[in-house]
């Protein structure tokens, strides 16, 4: 018998992982705002716990994990970076950037294949396999930071953009009519990226990366219900940093 999987967090992402772990005979044991997470850690010893809330309820989910379980975490979260978890003094994390979707009434959208590095890292491969959802291991942490990285300027350029644009509009669109508003979110992201990280990455690469994400749904909204939200946060976390984002305060500021 395997040992179970914990999923804290059980909205339509935490689902798909889920039903992908109970394909692969892996009992799973949800988390909810109603489990009382120390009887839960006395009663099971749990392959590991994988945190599937929003990214606003990151920071409040890892520090509720017990120091038990402390080296067997794994992370799915967007807007992720190696600063959101290095405080929790965990070993050898599991992190993998999520390109399929799952919206309520429908079944999952897969753009690309999605990235894995970690400990737990072949189980999450293996399972989304057996849903038709294909994943892939990277080498180490430097491969990972990368798409990590690659994730977040995807969704909030495209997010950010979209509120510059008319409503409906789509990554195809953003990339053929909206080439020079799109490279200069992007680059105002980038800055941001980098200053999180305190790592310079090859901006040409990343574009490459985001443009073949693109080609994975060009029907893609740009602009989903959190993008005012993204704006703001990415606006607060660049004055934290004493960050210049000319193009993205100009956004805010026709809004």
């Amino acid at each position: 018998m395997k040992k179970p999987i914990i999923v804290l967090g059980i909205g339509e992402l935490g689902s798909v992982f889920a039903r992908a772990f109970l394909k692969n005979n892996y009992p799973v044991y949800p988390i909810t705002r109603t489990t009382d997470i120390d009887e839960l850690r006395s009663s099971i010893d749990p392959e590991f716990i994988l945190v599937c809330t929003g990214e606003g309820d990151l920071q409040l989910a890892l520090k509720s994990i017990p120091n038990a379980w402390k080296d067997r975490v794994a992370m799915m979260q967007n807007e992720l970076l190696p600063r959101d978890w290095a405080t929790h003094n965990f070993i050898d994390p599991t992190v993998i950037s999520v390109w399929f979707e799952k919206k309520k009434g429908m079944d999952s959208k897969v753009l690309i294949s999605s990235p894995v590095f970690g400990a737990k890292a072949q189980i999450l491969v293996a399972s989304l396999a057996l849903i038709d959802i294909p994943a892939h291991a990277v080498a180490n942490d430097k491969e990972l930071l990368f798409e990590l990285v690659l994730k977040n300027l995807y969704i909030l350029t495209t997010n950010i953009a979209g509120l510059a644009i008319e409503t409906g509009s789509t990554v195809e669109g953003l990339r053929n009519n909206h080439l020079k508003l799109m490279r200069n979110v992007s680059s105002d992201i980038l800055k941001l990226q980098s200053a999180l990280t305190g790592k310079i990455f090859v901006e040409d690469e990343l574009e490459k990366g985001m443009l073949l994400a693109f080609e994975g749904d060009l029907s893609h909204q740009c602009m989903g219900r959190s993008a005012p939200q993204r704006l703001k946060r990415t606006l607060k976390l660049a004055s934290e940093l004493q960050l210049n984002m000319p193009h993205l305060q100009k956004i805010k500021n026709k809004l």
